[in-house]
């Protein structure tokens, strides 16, 4: 087990230390969430003649303001955490009734900084990825939406470095820059230490430079400060970003 945990924890230490991990920094602890799993799935073991049934349903639930801090990494940790469990049953000689699904959710009763788990069997063939994802998605924009007062966006980069990567617009003051300090780091000779930051105001989402060399641009036109909307294109320097709406499924 403790090597399964080992891996799980490796993996999830290279998502969030990668390009998308220094975009914003996250208290969770992946081998606490590993072991809480764990033992949710263990002590929930029903077992019978033939085989030893455990939960395929697992919900992690966390403070708000911890779970906002890596909302991004939120649909790919579930999916590492599903492989893991799966391996882990599969290695203890478990069995389930379906396959392993893992939502988190941020609930304000939870102390910060901690986890809870729980765990259910259950038989729910109509719950696809997609339907799960929507979910997710969901919850995620009501995190944001509580804990900052305003309707999420995506900053979707097109080109250069960060080509690929996507992040949601969820905190007052988000600032861009190359150096270590910025909330949005980019590693490009281009991008000033501190580039430009986005403010959340009145459900607004307000775009400044900050003297930067090579200046801030909306839609190909040079700014110092503008307001900002979905379908939008930004650029710091030479990498360019689509602003994308956060899309909430009731």
């Amino acid at each position: 087990m403790a090597n399964i945990l080992d891996r799980f924890e490796q993996s999830f230490e290279r998502l969030v230390e990668g390009s998308v991990g220094r975009l914003f920094r996250s208290p969770v602890q992946p081998a606490e969430i590993g072991r809480k799993l764990e033992r949710a799935m263990v002590s929930n073991q029903v077992v019978s003649v033939n085989s030893t049934l455990v939960p395929n349903d697992y919900r992690v639930a966390m403070h708000q303001q911890d779970m906002v801090l890596f909302v991004d990494f939120v649909p790919a940790l579930c999916r590492q955490m599903e492989s893991w469990l799966h391996d882990a049953a599969d290695e203890q000689g478990f069995s389930t009734i379906d396959r392993m699904r893992v939502q988190i959710i941020g609930d304000p009763t939870v102390p910060r900084r901690a986890i809870q788990v729980t765990a259910a069997i259950a038989d729910r063939p109509d719950l696809g990825r997609a339907e799960q994802e929507a979910i997710q998605r969901t919850e995620i924009f009501r995190v944001i939406r509580d804990t900052s007062g305003m309707s999420p966006v995506r900053l979707r980069f097109s080109s250069g470095t960060m080509s690929g990567i996507e992040f949601i617009v969820r905190k007052p003051i988000t600032t861009v820059g190359r150096a270590l300090d910025n909330d949005i780091v980019i590693e490009s000779g281009d991008i000033s230490r501190h580039h430009a930051r986005l403010e959340l105001a009145d459900d607004q989402i307000r775009l400044v430079d900050l003297n930067s060399t090579n200046g801030t641009r909306v839609n190909g036109k040079t700014v110092r400060s503008q307001t900002i909307r979905a379908g939008d294109e930004v650029a710091f320097g030479t990498l360019t970003a689509d602003v994308l709406q956060f899309i909430e499924n009731r």
